[in-house]
């Protein structure tokens, strides 16, 4: 959330006059200083996620100063002391989604809360669709999806073969439980059983140690380990993607995730899971391969089946890369966010 609030602050920059309003002393503000921007950020202090008066009177303070009109709120606890703080202010209230809710919020002072919202913009259809059902109805309010965009130069297409020698695999994602990289390495078992060699990196920071633990000792364990490496963050991942034949993703769930995206620009062969955001993907018209949820064995099933047809696979998945940069450019996402801001 944390670092979309400063990526979007950073990006409609381009177009409108910016103010980044964030908690002091947070990561949020920490990310602002380290990467600089043309636009201004000011913090506010407050010490419950409840309800805080100062939070209250500085934020009024900070609307009425710079004469704030749009307001793109990321977060969920602190709208309920920023609802008091918007109150009789003529303000087009935007509420951002970049994450699956699970609980419901349609008791009295939710509904009272999101009373001022006038649209809330996600990420992807599921999240929208998710949004419709926890959040309270509200007269006159909006959904919205709006796609992100991403700059990335040339095709990264790989039009050699690759059938016959070694296929590279990547997993781009946070070592974090439901990432879904025990459930990759497991499943590389069936192109070490059918003598495919291989190669899977293991891109990303940890997360989660006690799962990170885990993992090291999956892959410790295998008869394969040899062919799988846990590369850990790394700046550039798309030199990753760029000498990739196949993207193996199995997340147990995305709100729209940027690595996926980034692989369709390449036009690599993409497996995952059939949930959340990504059989969308599919309706959108893209070539992905799904596995049944959570399905382990049917991921083993699906990933072979692509690795013995892998330049089928790839001449099938070249056109995602044009498809991508049509749906996830910068035009188009500047134009659906100037439809919403007044």
């Amino acid at each position: 959330m944390e670092r979309s609030a400063v990526r979007l602050a950073s990006f409609l920059s381009s177009v409108t006059q910016v103010l980044l309003v964030c908690k002091q002393g947070s990561f949020t503000e920490d990310l602002y200083r380290s990467e600089g921007g043309s636009y201004a950020c000011e913090s506010v202090r407050f010490s419950s996620r409840l309800f805080s008066p100062a939070m209250l009177i500085r934020t009024r303070s900070i609307i009425d100063r710079h004469r704030i009109g749009n307001v793109i709120f990321f977060g969920a606890s602190e709208l309920k002391t920023l609802h008091f703080a918007f109150r009789g202010r003529a303000l087009n209230l935007i509420v951002w989604h970049g994450t699956t809710k699970s609980r419901p919020k349609h008791d009295f002072i939710h509904r009272l809360v999101y009373s001022g919202v006038n649209f809330h913009v996600a990420i992807s259809n599921h999240l929208v669709n998710n949004v419709r059902k926890i959040v309270p109805p509200t007269k006159g309010v909006s959904f919205r999806v709006v796609y992100p965009s991403f700059r990335i130069g040339g095709s990264g297409i790989k039009t050699g073969p690759a059938e016959g020698r070694k296929i590279r695999l990547v997993h781009i994602g946070r070592i974090a439980s439901g990432k879904g990289q025990n459930d990759a390495v497991e499943a590389c078992a069936a192109l070490h059983r059918e003598g495919i060699d291989f190669e899977l990196d293991l891109v990303g920071s940890v997360g989660d140690d006690s799962y990170s633990r885990d993992l090291q000792g999956q892959i410790r364990s295998a008869p394969y380990a040899r062919h799988i490496n846990l590369v850990g963050y790394v700046e550039d991942t798309l030199g990753y993607l760029a000498g990739a034949d196949l993207f193996l993703f199995p997340s147990y769930g995305e709100g729209m995730p940027n690595a996926f995206i980034e692989a369709l620009h390449f036009g690599i062969p993409c497996l995952a899971y059939a949930n959340t955001v990504f059989p969308e993907f599919i309706s959108m018209g893209f070539h992905v391969t799904l596995a049944a949820d959570r399905d382990r064995s049917d991921l083993s099933d699906k990933l072979l089946k692509m690795a013995t047809g892998i330049d089928k696979e790839k001449r099938a998945s070249y056109p995602n890369a044009q498809l991508a940069r049509e749906y996830f450019n910068v035009q188009r996402e500047l134009a659906d966010w100037q439809e919403i801001l007044t």
